[in-house]
């Protein structure tokens, strides 16, 4: 009799399960997992006969589940507690912080840092370039690991690229960054620094530029989000853990045109809208583009070429300040001539703005080739 209870409760649940899956509408995107979920297809004779329709049905079923996301979650604190401190690539260190796992391909580091470098050789007696690197978390929270969980080497690393670039202004701003660590400079779930870390970068630029940074007191500063998970929660989503906040330096006198390279244009160098969706670091000049054209009215006749990953977009609101018009290049997207465009581009300076961790392992620097 008790065996037939727990059959009958099982066979209960999974009907549950079952029936509420199909009666609730499709969800499109998974906020834990950060990613589109599978739509249900629809079934032909070809795709039903080739087997394609059943397998694209059991991921549609997958993702479809009533409370995946909560099972999601579910696993990853279980995993958390059974003292699995690696999970999908994402260590959970002190002060409930995410630590992206540092595994360089130094293969690939050495072939970007010759890109740059032959770059650097043909422009620098032409105009001013500047190098910015900016450091992982563990680089500035060294404590923030358990003391047995060891990644690549950053300090090397940054030594290499500090040798390579040598003959122009190479910025390393972690000692800066570590003098401020007490303060929210890193998002705690995502691979970014916040704006405030940024600010710090920021000023140690300007300064080994030979140039005066604005004051803080040049910014209203406030919190526009307090509900951003980010990519690394995405990765382990432990149900714990708070969200972050997302704060802003809006410089008080800025006036801004941004164009994008699809010709469309905003106003302003960050977009309210995303806000609203689930990677909410996308506020800072709207995320990812290939080429943005930045505008202000700094009035100081001068124009500049940045190269960058993500990691400069909280970092360009501050430099906008100091030049008339800024020309924004991303290498993962952009993939017109390089050397034209910095020959005709008439440039007063040339910025380089990447995390290391980007640095070490994209393979998209081989459109910074200049030879003939």
């Amino acid at each position: 009799m008790k065996n037939k209870i727990l059959v009958f409760m099982f066979v209960m649940v999974l009907s549950f399960f079952s029936i509420a899956t199909f009666l609730l509408p499709d969800k499109t995107f998974s906020v834990v997992e950060n990613r589109y979920l599978e739509s249900r297809p629809k079934a032909d004779v070809k795709s039903v006969l080739d087997g394609s329709f059943e397998e694209q049905f059991e991921k549609y079923a997958a993702d479809q589940v009533v409370l995946k996301d909560t099972f999601v979650s579910i696993k990853s604190d279980v995993e958390f507690l059974a003292h699995k401190q690696g999970l999908n690539g994402v260590y959970f260190g002190k002060g409930e912080r995410y630590v992206k796992v540092y595994d360089p391909n130094l293969r690939q580091y050495d072939e970007n840092l010759q890109f740059i470098d032959d770059y650097v050789d043909f422009f620098k007696d032409k105009v001013p370039i500047a190098f910015l690197l900016a450091p992982n978390v563990q680089s500035v929270y060294e404590d923030c690991l358990p003391a047995n969980v060891y990644m690549g080497d950053a300090e090397a690393d940054f030594k290499r690229a500090n040798d390579v670039f040598k003959d122009i202004t190479f910025v390393n701003p972690t000692d800066i960054l570590k003098e401020h660590k007490g303060e929210d400079i890193y998002f705690r779930t995502d691979h970014h620094w916040t704006m405030r870390g940024a600010y710090y970068a920021y000023t140690k630029l300007m300064n080994e530029l030979g140039e005066t940074p604005h004051d803080v007191d040049d910014y209203e500063v406030k919190t526009v989000s307090d509900s951003f998970y980010g990519s690394l929660y995405s990765k382990a989503p432990l149900s714990f853990v708070k969200p972050d906040k997302i704060e802003v330096y809006d410089y008080k006198k800025g006036t801004y045109r941004v164009t994008f390279e699809d010709s469309e244009v905003m106003h302003n160098l960050f977009a309210s809208s995303k806000l609203s969706v689930k990677d909410q670091y996308t506020y800072f000049l709207d995320g990812n583009h290939q080429y943005v054209k930045i505008e202000s009215l700094a009035g100081t006749g001068k124009k500049a070429l940045v190269f960058k990953d993500s990691y400069s977009h909280s970092l360009l609101p501050f430099l906008a300040n100091h030049y008339d018009e800024i020309d924004v290049v991303d290498l993962r997207y952009y993939h017109e001539d390089v050397k034209a465009l910095t020959e005709e581009g008439d440039y007063d300076q040339v910025f380089m703005i990447y995390n290391l961790d980007f640095l070490t392992s994209d393979a998209n620097f081989i459109w910074m080739d200049v030879k003939e």
